[in-house]
């Protein structure tokens, strides 16, 4: 069954993370959906901050978690009556979230896990927010970051950053088995090169865009350059000049997840980017 998992711990970021995947998943024929709540408690989830560090109630606990299990009911109809036909899972885990995440895609085999993401404008002080970096490095399986404030679009351009020292990496487009949906989309392959040598580009550059043009010969696609110095700078500011729908993060050591999950630049990308990030395994 082509399956979707949702983490979810029912903020704003997570919320509109919800409505993003109902309208991804009737747009891709997804037909099932796991929405994931985990209760996992640390030692300090068992305190009151206060000067006494009074120890937390086993009733309000058990109290907190029947009405996260009703809310978690409760969103689980709502989404079954907006995607009609497409199977929906509520699933609990006393398990750290990444754990439990771990735990769905070895069980249930999920194609996609979408994901919310806060920025600096807008922030719910989701929990899953804030673990996202770790759930995208660590997953066998693509993620797609959905920013808090952004609601579904058709997919009709799709931003894909590219070093040229690893192009092998678009194999992994190709392979991705484009739906039919984006039949009419145009790939927008980007490369930052701050020496703009593309401005006379010489033997080393146009085996590179042969080489981008002879990976991606099924898809519309362009070639376009950033000048930027620093490559994330480059990818936002791309976006700002024209809009697109997605983007999708190659894998490897120089590719724009390598960027994504070091911690002092995720959050830029995490926090700034206003479209959704496609990260492929």
């Amino acid at each position: 069954m082509k399956t979707l998992l949702i983490p979810v711990d029912f903020s704003a970021t997570s919320d509109n993370a919800v409505n993003f995947a109902i309208e991804w998943a009737k747009a891709y024929s997804y037909t099932r959906i796991i929405l994931l709540k985990t209760f996992y408690d640390t030692v300090f989830d068992h305190i009151v901050v206060s000067a006494e560090y009074a120890p937390v109630s086993p009733h309000y606990m058990a109290r907190e978690r029947e009405e996260a299990a009703h809310h978690l009911e409760n969103l689980s109809r709502e989404i079954s009556v907006k995607t009609r036909g497409v199977e929906i899972i509520s699933m609990v885990s006393e398990a750290p979230l990444l754990r439990a995440i771990m735990e769905v895609i070895h069980e249930d085999a999920p194609e996609l896990i979408v994901l919310g993401s806060d920025n600096y404008r807008y922030s719910s002080g989701s929990f899953i927010a804030g673990n996202l970096i770790s759930i995208a490095k660590a997953s066998p399986v693509r993620v797609l970051i959905v920013p808090s404030t952004y609601q579904y679009q058709k997919v009709e351009k799709i931003l894909v950053p590219v070093d040229y020292k690893t192009l092998d990496s678009l194999d992994k487009v190709r392979n991705l088995q484009i739906p039919p949906q984006w039949k009419d989309s145009k790939l927008l392959v980007l490369n930052v090169d701050p020496k703009e040598r593309y401005l006379q580009p010489d033997d080393h550059l146009k085996a590179a865009e042969q080489h981008v043009h002879d990976r991606l010969q099924d898809y519309p696609h362009d070639i376009c350059y950033s000048n930027d110095k620093n490559i994330i700078n480059g990818i936002l500011s791309f976006t700002q000049r024209t809009p697109v729908q997605l983007i999708i993060s190659l894998p490897g050591k120089h590719s724009f997840l390598y960027y994504l999950t070091h911690k002092s630049i995720s959050d830029a990308i995490c926090r700034n980017a206003q479209e959704p990030v496609l990260i492929l395994k």
